[in-house]
């Protein structure tokens, strides 16, 4: 089981990466093409999820939850598919209150990691002071384009995969060193 979380986090570290490598270089052909794969994907989804709905006859069950979930999801690849350019001045906004949760995210675990192994992560502090700067800087700087907003995301999501994939190499380094003391 912990082989398969370790694995999970490091796929998911790897496509951070890839993320935040692909926010940094943006350009609005590719914006628009993430654009159309976004929408492809919702729709392809949401057809599913009611297809899913009406074959497995969960109405009879009184489950509602995939033909609500595809109804959302067709809905949201129209909206991102006509209103692409609204989309793009929300964006800055959903970054924002993205940037908030992963300070929040940071400074708990931060004073976790604290109080229980009573070792300073001051990373986790400095990230998430970093990530409450960056949230309030795309809330208060409307003038800045969206590609900077790309950038100052895509550097900080670099950062925060490189720092997993860190940790996870000094816990792997560390589990041999346990492993040899016995």
């Amino acid at each position: 089981m912990e082989k398969e979380s370790k694995l999970n986090l490091i796929l998911t570290s790897f496509l951070s990466l890839f993320l935040g490598i692909t926010l940094v270089v943006a350009t609005e052909e590719l914006l628009i093409s993430i654009n159309y794969v976004l929408v492809c994907i919702f729709l392809i989804v949401g057809v599913i999820q009611i297809i899913s709905f009406f074959i497995n006859q969960k109405y009879k069950d009184g489950n509602y939850t995939s033909l609500l979930i595809g109804t959302i999801l067709i809905w949201l690849s129209l909206f991102i598919y006509i209103y692409y350019k609204m989309l793009i001045i929300i964006l800055p906004i959903l970054l924002s209150l993205y940037s908030v949760v992963m300070g929040v995210v940071l400074l708990i675990k931060y004073y976790n990691l604290k109080s229980i192994l009573k070792i300073k992560y001051k990373r986790y502090l400095l990230l998430s002071l970093a990530s409450f700067i960056i949230s309030i800087l795309l809330i208060t700087k409307p003038k800045w384009t969206v590609y900077r907003y790309f950038q100052i995301t895509g550097i900080y999501i670099i950062i925060l995969s490189l720092i997993t994939f860190l940790e996870l190499f000094t816990n792997k380094n560390n589990n041999k060193v346990d492993l040899l003391d016995k």
